[in-house]
């Protein structure tokens, strides 16, 4: 179960780089914010 949560955590961090590099080109703020258990980007001009 913990090598699952750790996947996830490792794929939701790359995306989470990549997606931080995109929202800086466009001037947005993103901020990781716990819902439900678990973690999501909102993003915001």
């Amino acid at each position: 179960m913990k090598k699952v949560l750790l996947a996830l955590v490792a794929v939701a961090a790359g995306l989470g780089s990549m997606s931080s590099a995109f929202a800086y080109d466009h001037h947005l703020v993103c901020h990781k914010v716990l819902v439900h258990h678990h973690w999501e980007r909102r993003c915001h001009h």
